[in-house]
This record gives C-alpha cells, sequence and structure tokens, in this order.
C-alpha cells in the first residue's frame, strides 16, 4: 500500500492521496468479506440479498412479519428488488405474503415455519464464517476496529461530512 501512495504522491503531488491507505484496504476487506459470505450462503442455496430480507424479518420478532414496504426499508433497497426477493424466497417455502384483514390491502411478508428453522441453522453458519476473518485480530483490536467503523459510518449515514466542493 506503501508504495502504491508514494507513487501517486510523486504522480500528483497537488492531490491528497493520503485516504487510499483507508479506502483501499476497506474496499478490498469489503471484497473478501462478501466472498466468503456468497460462499457459505451458495452451501445453503441462498444468496446475501436473501439472508437480508430472511434476518430483517427474523429481527422484527414473533411473528416475523413486516409490511412490504416496511421490510424495503429497513433492507434499503427498492420495493421492486423487495417483489423480486420475496418471490425467490416463496418459491423456496421460506416466506410467505400474507394480507391483512378485513380489507385486505395491506400485504405482509412473513417467515414461513421452515424459513424460521432455516434461516436459524444458515445464521449460525453466516457468523461462523464471519468470525473466520476476524480470527487475527485480538479482543483490543476488534472492539478498536468497530468503534472506528461505526463512528466512520454515522458519519456518513447522518449526512454530517463535507463533501467536496460544498461549503460548509
Amino acid at each position: 500500500m506503501g508504495r502504491i501512495i508514494a507513487a501517486w504522491r510523486r504522480e500528483r503531488p497537488d492531490v491528497d492521496v493520503s485516504s487510499i491507505g483507508i479506502i483501499t484496504p476497506v474496499w478490498r476487506l469489503g471484497a473478501i468479506v462478501m466472498d466468503n459470505r456468497a460462499h457459505v450462503l451458495a452451501a445453503h442455496g441462498l444468496e446475501q440479498s436473501h439472508l437480508d430480507v430472511l434476518g430483517t424479518l427474523r429481527r422484527s420478532g414473533a411473528p416475523y412479519r413486516l409490511t412490504a414496504g416496511e421490510l424495503s426499508r429497513r433492507c434499503r433497497v427498492t420495493p421492486g428488488a423487495t417483489t423480486q426477493r420475496v418471490q425467490a424466497m416463496e418459491k423456496l417455502g421460506l416466506v410467505e405474503r400474507v394480507r391483512e384483514e378485513p380489507d385486505r390491502r395491506t400485504v405482509h411478508v412473513q417467515l414461513t415455519p421452515e424459513g424460521l428453522t432455516r434461516l436459524d441453522e444458515i445464521f449460525a453458519d453466516v457468523m461462523a464464517g464471519d468470525e473466520s476473518l476476524l480470527v487475527g485480530l485480538s479482543p483490543p483490536q476488534r472492539t478498536s476496529l468497530e468503534q472506528l467503523l461505526r463512528a466512520w459510518l454515522d458519519v456518513l449515514e447522518t449526512g454530517s461530512m463535507e463533501r467536496p466542493g460544498t461549503t460548509p
């Protein structure tokens, strides 16, 4: 990483390239984490998008159901993407759509009993896979890393960061 930064500083001394030391490792780590997750989930015949929906429903608590709109908001995807995900998981028997009585206009997406059982099995495997990626970090390093990442994510998600080309 140091050679890349040094080369850019040599080639473009007018540009601050210090972010490469943070962004590039985060980008590479993200790819490794996603590859690892994809491998674990493929063994169960699922994708990350499926885990996202199933996990969101599970975390909502019994009866493990949310409206389609709420599911879209919590998963941070479009309603169209939610529909595609739900349709795929309905075919697998993991979720079902339930209409709310008496007017039946409100549609909930709910984990099926099979979906709940399978998710609990899959979740344990996913967590074991994630844990295998962290094995080289000591508990204090993990705590520090988590705190730094949470702080950075909070800045980005709250929109309190200063964007290039804008004035505060």
